[in-house]
């Protein structure tokens, strides 16, 4: 809603795109900030704390009437930001770690819903006239389900973090123990491995973002497709990576492990944008992309499973923070590139790109199951 928003109150197209992306920048700085907190504090406060802020800035951002107030409201919005990667913390926190890529893809399918969902009752409850719409609705709504989620976890969500109290000083040992097959324990990865995980998700947020923006140019452009097929493209699109989230990231991560599933989804996304690319017709290339959305689904869920492995056990939640900032990050500037340089000279060309930085991914995959095996035979 925040393009309308824009243009409601008289924003040029560059104030609209830095009201988009001043809330991402920030969650980029802070994210690793809150994750840190909880590895100290607990999961639990530093969690409600930033629940209750979000339900604060979405009341304040309902009631400011002016562009310069909804600036500093999102500025608010996104400091304070940080419950994603907290949230996938305490999953990691009370999954073991057979089973830690399945609830992780329960997380990550649950969180792409919300982002499909949102834009869509969001935009109802605004009303279609730019006249007469009110952003003060949805900022309310979003604002109860903030506090709401706030109540009951105070209420029934326990600590998760095992290890530290309220003065993050040291209390009870958290469970180390690790089975001898899972990653942590067969892969000796290093600080340049951590680096290079870290760098995975930078090109996860690039290649959703770029992949997602660069479809409709590319549907209008080169098939002729109008708004309504481009919405439905959207929404495939967004059926596809839940079906890698919530339905694949599980089963692959039991059967082959977490590397195995990592390989197999950075797989499928190499061969679903290969035939993007060279299909003879918009159904078969659109098949492809929706495998593509599938794979990326399945390796950027497993890599968050496979971070948290690898992670010391007290900086978990700082991890996953800077893994949430370099996805963020990649989500930001992948639209970006993709509209200001590489759409200008062809309208596949974002793809390309995507499926060069994706088998990069398919590189790194194999270099550690590799090491796995390396390790497992000595």
């Amino acid at each position: 809603m925040l393009p309308f928003i824009g243009q409601k109150y008289g924003a040029t197209s560059f104030e609209i795109s830095l009201l988009f992306t001043l809330m991402p920048a920030l969650i980029i700085v802070f994210a690793p900030m809150w994750g840190r907190l909880s590895d100290k504090f607990g999961r639990k406060p530093v969690f409600m704390v930033s629940l209750a802020a979000s339900s604060i800035n979405f009341i304040i951002f309902g009631l400011v009437d002016s562009l310069e107030a909804m600036f500093v409201v999102r500025a608010m919005q996104g400091v304070t930001g940080g419950n994603v990667s907290i949230a996938f913390a305490m999953v990691a926190d009370t999954s073991d770690h057979e089973n830690r890529a399945r609830y992780l893809g329960y997380a990550t399918g649950a969180t792409a819903l919300a982002f499909s969902v949102g834009p869509v009752l969001g935009g109802f409850l605004m009303g279609s006239d730019l006249a007469t719409f009110t952003h003060a609705t949805p900022s309310f709504l979003a604002a109860g389900l903030a506090a709401v989620a706030t109540v009951i976890g105070v209420v029934f969500l326990k600590e998760t973090r095992v290890g530290t109290s309220r003065k993050g000083d040291p209390t009870i040992p958290r469970n180390t123990s690790v089975d001898e097959t899972s990653v942590s324990a067969s892969v000796p990865i290093g600080r340049i491995g951590l680096a290079l995980l870290i760098g995975q998700f930078l090109v996860a947020g690039y290649v959703g973002g770029s992949d997602q923006f660069a479809f409709a140019f590319w549907a209008q452009g080169l098939h002729n497709w109008g708004p309504d097929d481009v919405s439905f493209g959207m929404a495939a699109m967004g059926l596809g990576y839940m079906i890698g989230t919530l339905g694949l990231v599980g089963p692959l991560s039991t059967r082959l492990g977490d590397l195995g599933a990592y390989l197999v989804g950075g797989v499928l996304d190499v061969l679903g944008l290969a035939i993007l690319l060279l299909g003879t017709n918009v159904w078969v290339s659109a098949a492809g992309l929706w495998i593509a959305v599938i794979g990326v689904g399945i390796w950027s869920t497993v890599l968050s499973s496979v971070l948290t492995k690898v992670s010391p056990e007290d900086k978990v939640g700082y991890m996953l923070g800077l893994s949430n900032g370099s996805s963020m990050i990649g989500r930001v500037c992948g639209p970006m590139i993709a509209g200001s340089f590489f759409l200008e000279i062809n309208l596949n060309l974002p793809f390309v790109i995507s499926l060069v930085l994706v088998l990069v991914v398919v590189a790194n995959a194999t270099r550690l199951l590799v090491i796995q095996q390396r390790v497992a035979s000595t």
